[in-house]
């Protein structure tokens, strides 16, 4: 396990740095089940094998998950930063305070490289956590919170009440807006979502990682400037919310397993 670590723990330095939790894991169930309806039969057969039979859905939360394992500190630890960057109002990913231990956009580059440019040269179990990982980061990268500020760290230093709880902004998009907004299952998530055709599909997977992640900063900023427009000492989020935000919720899980599917065929090509 230490060993599949190689490559990543040349590539970054450790930064001590508040890990975040994004979509909570329907949310990263919902994008990797959309992805893998659109899976080219290739991708499919290949990932079937490095995941001995097991589908993206199964290991979609596994990046978060390997945080409470004996193996953290066996480098895993060194992507904790991984699931995130932090845009702080007024700036762009491109002139945000980079993090040395790099972020969501840098380390989904970093691993897409690899398995496209160094594949010949990576033991199976490194493509297998590379894999993993990538499956959870195209998810971190769509959702607003992941995105937010750095003088919040992402939304949880911006209190709310969620109908009559007390949480955090980050909190809510973790996974309170998907409970909140239907009480559908993962996969009825994904029959009511993937309708779209294959020129929309097409579409919305040109691009970068840094261009999807732009798109995402400018949505989290518009979530910021709703909840500041409150009066409220700490402001109260409820039904209004959920119907005003709800669109933008589908959009970024829909959007995030389209580009999900265009990244693993790439790779698996």
């Amino acid at each position: 396990m230490k060993r599949s670590f190689i490559i990543i723990i040349s590539l970054i330095m450790f930064f001590d740095a508040t890990a975040a939790f994004g979509w909570g894991s329907k949310g990263h169930d919902i994008v990797a089940a959309i992805a893998e309806q659109h899976l080219t039969p290739k991708a499919k057969r290949k990932i079937d094998k490095f995941l001995d039979g097991k589908s993206i859905i199964y290991f979609s939360s596994w990046m978060d998950n390997i945080q409470n394992s004996p193996y953290w500190e066996n480098g895993y630890n060194l992507t904790k930063t991984w699931h995130y960057a932090n845009v702080d109002k007024g700036l762009t990913y491109d002139t945000m305070q980079k993090n040395p231990a790099g972020d969501v956009v840098t380390g989904l580059e970093k691993l897409t490289d690899e398995m496209m440019n160094n594949y010949d040269n990576l033991t199976d179990s490194m493509r297998v956590d590379y894999l993993k990982m990538i499956v959870h980061m195209v998810g971190d990268l769509h959702c607003p919170m992941h995105a937010g500020r750095l003088s919040d760290r992402g939304g949880n230093g911006t209190k709310v009440m969620w109908f009559r709880n007390e949480t955090n902004l980050h909190s809510v998009w973790d996974s309170r807006m998907i409970e909140s907004a239907r009480t559908w299952s993962y996969s009825e998530w994904c029959e009511q979502l993937d309708r779209k055709d294959r020129k929309y599909r097409k579409s919305i997977s040109d691009g970068s990682y840094e261009e999807w992640f732009s798109d995402t900063v400018e949505e989290a900023a518009r979530i910021y400037e709703y909840v500041e427009a409150s009066e409220e000492i700490v402001p109260v989020l409820s039904y209004q919310f959920v119907y005003d935000f709800s669109p933008l919720l589908e959009e970024q899980l829909l959007n995030a397993g389209y580009r999900l599917a265009h990244v693993l065929n790439t790779i698996f090509r």
